[in-house]
């Protein structure tokens, strides 16, 4: 089963898999506490990627083994392109092509629970659970609600339009998304927003050319201090994305 939501995303990823990096650098810019917290909980564990898209997030982690998956054929030849040595297979991260506890950990990095309608992502869950091992951890994200910077596409009724294309997507807030998680047996362990990507990146670029500096760098060291906002109670959800980390319990 193939929801619209999927299908319409499906027609953004096949427009701009060339592009991906560059399209979303800003927001790729802005992800310099998910890495810290991929690489503390998924280096030199078997890993199973949901919609791995290009593959990026290899250069970022050290897994010990790495299966990425994804619906769109022309990503994951950007993919296998570049990581020959990893497997990436074309399926469906609400039906996994794998058996029981087949993972040390399980990872999606990029909000693409939210091209899933709500039943969509329960099943999603629901399977991220069925293939972790007992006491293994998933790291999965989703748009946040309470961001301030995600109310234009709420009062479209999350209705955006991409590169050309129509999407509508299901962001979730930090209440439901952990009452989803606790709805199919994880473990929350914690839930925060980051992705603080929207100030304009032009203007940097302009004066990092004139100072002769790597614009990208700069910027990661903005978007990094701007993560000192989760501890700030009345800042804490002002992130566009959030990530929650949560673990599947021994049987007992």
């Amino acid at each position: 089963m193939i929801y619209n939501e999927t299908i319409q995303s499906e027609k953004l990823y096949s427009k701009i898999a060339e592009a991906y990096d560059q399209i979303f650098e800003r927001a790729i810019l802005a992800e310099g506490r998910l890495t810290s917290v991929v690489r503390r909980y998924m280096d030199d564990k078997s890993i199973l990627d949901l919609a791995c898209g290009n593959g990026r997030w290899l250069r970022r982690f050290s897994p010990a083994s790495y299966i990425g998956i994804d619906l769109n054929q022309r990503m994951l030849e950007q993919a296998r392109a570049e990581f020959p040595r990893h497997t990436f297979l074309q399926a469906n991260m609400i039906n996994l092509p794998f058996p029981d506890a087949s993972f040390e950990g399980v990872v999606s990095l990029f909000g693409a629970m939210g091209h899933l309608p709500p039943k969509g992502q329960e099943r999603m869950i629901r399977e991220v659970h069925r293939v972790l091992r007992e006491d293994a951890v998933a790291i999965l994200t989703n748009g946040n609600m309470w961001s301030p910077f995600n109310l234009p596409t709420t009062l479209k009724r999350n209705r955006i339009k991409l590169e050309g294309v129509y999407l509508k997507v299901h962001s979730s807030t930090p209440t439901l998304f952990e009452k989803l998680l606790r709805n199919e047996e994880f473990e929350v362990m914690n839930i925060s927003s980051y992705d603080y990507s929207y100030l304009p990146i032009a203007p940097l670029k302009l004066g990092a050319s004139l100072l002769d500096e790597n614009y990208r760098h700069a910027y990661s060291r903005i978007m990094d201090v701007l993560e000192n906002c989760q501890h700030i109670p009345i800042l804490k959800w002002f992130g566009k994305q959030l990530v929650a980390v949560c673990r599947k319990p021994r049987c007992i």
